[in-house]
């Protein structure tokens, strides 16, 4: 009966409640696993489905990729294995041709409209126009109805001028080589090339016309500088393309004649331009042998090596023949079947001196057109000397 006292039974009664309590946190242990054990279900259930889907999409794709990747590596090999790139230059010109001069390319525009207002260029300031020369220069012209002539004349005294038919787009020839020669110098300037690295002669830059450069074994080296002076001393012809190349190309110097603000001078044909699609203005390229000066936008040092250059042309037949022996002259000429010209700065033994540009259309190798930039040139150099303008 001992058993059953009050101690005994409160005992009983703290003992049931712990066993309930136990009871009731094992269910809910038990209760968790099993969430526990469905989330990770679900969860490798999904990614059984991913990897399904993944696999069921990529045997979907990869062999069409195969297929056309093998196509084109495999079957159409086989089918261009007789193709051969042509390796000669005028098929490189002719692809840069279509794209530099077709506007838009992949919505790029390659040649950019001109802003003359902020040009690199300076444009030669036409105080007067000198009447006496100009009538002079128009009856010679019309002694030569077959020529089609243009002239731009400005005196750096004076401001004083000659324009006739200035403006009128002609074919450049080798005159063109003037842009490049400043390009060559002003990326000099920068830091962009050094004129004594050598380029190496390779089948790529060798033209026929005028200059001994193509007749140079392959692989000799010749510094920029070196290809400067032969571009514009002898007007050679492999000189400029292998100096063209290495300022971009054709599209590149076009783009920098453009931010010079020279919008009528473009370059479209690598060396020789025999078809004179190379084309100028008298007046631009009086404009360019005007900036030479313009120390904004070449250095005194790059000014007085570009003067050495020009100074020492070999073909001294056009405007030189018309100019005493005293008479100094820096110019380029340039010389194809539809077109002579001759464009320089010339500098009297007093001083004064003025640029002067002749571009002249004619019939084919006509020697009238020689014979007619010899005289104009006589008649500009007397109108100086009897200050007759």
């Amino acid at each position: 009966m001992a058993l059953y006292t009050s101690g005994g039974r409160k005992q009983l009664k703290n003992n049931k409640i712990i066993n309930t309590e136990w009871l009731e946190e094992s269910c809910n242990n038990s209760l968790q696993r099993a969430k526990m054990r469905k989330n990770i279900k679900r969860q490798q259930a999904a990614r059984i489905r991913f990897l399904i889907m993944f696999f069921v999409v990529f045997s979907i794709i990869m062999p069409k990729i195969f297929i056309e990747n093998y196509n084109n590596l495999f079957f159409n090999k086989l089918a261009n294995k007789n193709i051969q790139i042509p390796k000669d230059i005028s098929f490189f010109n002719q692809a840069e041709y279509s794209i530099a001069n077709n506007g838009d390319f992949l919505d790029t525009k390659f040649i950019d409209e001109v802003d003359t207002k902020n040009s690199l260029m300076k444009a030669p300031v036409l105080n007067w126009k000198m009447y006496n020369l100009t009538n002079q220069l128009k009856y010679l012209a019309a002694a030569y109805p077959q020529l089609e002539t243009g002239i731009f004349i400005w005196d750096y005294n004076t401001g004083g001028y000659v324009d006739i038919n200035g403006d009128k787009i002609f074919p450049t020839a080798s005159i063109i080589k003037l842009p490049v020669l400043f390009q060559i110098f002003r990326r000099s300037e920068k830091g962009l090339i050094n004129l004594n690295d050598k380029i190496s002669l390779t089948n790529y830059y060798i033209t026929g016309g005028s200059g001994s450069l193509q007749y140079s074994p392959l692989g000799t080296k010749h510094t920029y500088r070196h290809l400067a002076a032969l571009m514009i001393q002898e007007s050679d012809n492999t000189a400029t393309n292998m100096l063209l190349s290495s300022v971009g190309g054709m599209n590149e110097l076009d783009r920098e004649i453009k931010n010079w603000g020279l919008k009528s001078t473009s370059l479209s044909n690598w060396l020789p331009d025999l078809d004179g699609t190379n084309v100028s203005t008298p007046r631009e390229m009086g404009t360019l042998l005007y900036n030479i000066g313009n120390t904004n936008l070449l250095s005194i040092k790059t000014r007085a090596e570009i003067v050495d250059i020009m100074s020492h042309v070999r073909n001294n037949r056009l405007i030189q023949a018309g100019l005493p022996a005293d008479a100094g002259f820096i110019h380029k000429t340039g010389d194809i079947g539809t077109m002579l010209g001759d464009a320089g700065v010339v500098a009297l033994p007093d001083g004064r001196k003025y640029v002067i540009v002749i571009m002249v259309k004619r019939p084919w190798n006509s020697f009238a057109a020689k014979e007619f930039i010899i005289e104009a040139s006589k008649i500009t150099y007397n109108s100086y000397v009897t200050q007759n303008q």
